[in-house]
């Protein structure tokens, strides 16, 4: 019988909470170790798509109005030119289809709703994960200053530089995969230039340049390009 599970993430990322209150709802005791002393309104924006929003409800019931109300949903994708020609537009019909919308929402908006889902003390701050030990029956957690943790499951959700998967396999650095993406989020708000439901992306020379709305008034812009920093992709995938 698994009674506990240790959860370690960074910066109490949205795939750490999600599972622990999907856990949580299951009876089992998951608690969330997080290496920031503090959770701070970071990270820009993303998309949740009807069958994250879907899992997001099973989850937590209820949970889908609180984040369409903190977020924007895309109705109309858009295609440019670099010089503004529209080269075309498409209607986005998931609502239509699967009962839910195409969702823009800031991440730390996302944390903000996710986290209280939560009991506070299912959560705890500055716990940075240098290590962990295993046998058939326990995980030990080893964090910085010498705190420890048991548990009969740990799941690692700590990000790029994961150092769960790096005790774990010891697969190395992550590859650098060639391009850069620089995103950002600014308070913006134009109803004719920049219409809350529309989502614009304009393509040039092998860039692309896309902007929508987040809801709240903010805008994300996303724009990958070459550059000398180099950017790495993990080789495994960890939610965070």
């Amino acid at each position: 019988m698994v009674n506990k599970v240790a959860i370690i993430g960074i910066g109490a990322g949205l795939g750490g909470l999600s599972v622990a209150q999907a856990l949580r709802k299951q009876g089992i005791n998951a608690q969330v170790y997080e290496k920031a002393r503090v959770l701070r309104p970071v990270g820009a924006g993303l998309s949740l798509v009807p069958n994250g929003l879907n899992s997001l409800e099973a989850i937590a019931p209820g949970i889908t109005e609180l984040l369409k109300a903190a977020g924007s949903q895309t109705q109309k994708l858009k295609l440019h030119k670099s010089n503004g020609e529209l080269i075309g537009q498409k209607s986005v019909t998931l609502q239509e289809k699967y009962g839910q919308p195409m969702l823009q929402i800031r991440w730390s908006r996302l944390q903000e709703i996710l986290a209280p889902q939560l009991p506070s003390e299912a959560i705890h701050l500055d716990h940075r994960c240098i290590s962990f030990e295993q046998n058939d029956q326990r995980v030990q957690v080893s964090f910085q200053g010498g705190k420890t943790v048991q548990a009969d499951v740990l799941i690692g959700a700590d990000g790029l530089n994961s150092v769960v998967r790096q005790t774990l396999i010891g697969d190395g650095e992550p590859n650098y995969a060639g391009r850069m993406s620089w995103r950002a989020v600014i308070k913006y708000s134009h109803e004719k230039l920049l219409p809350h439901e529309v989502m614009t992306i304009t393509a040039s020379d092998g860039k692309i340049f896309g902007f929508f709305d987040l809801g709240s008034g903010y805008i994300p812009h996303s724009a990958p390009s070459t550059v000398t920093h180099q950017e790495k992709s993990a080789k495994v995938v960890h939610k965070n």
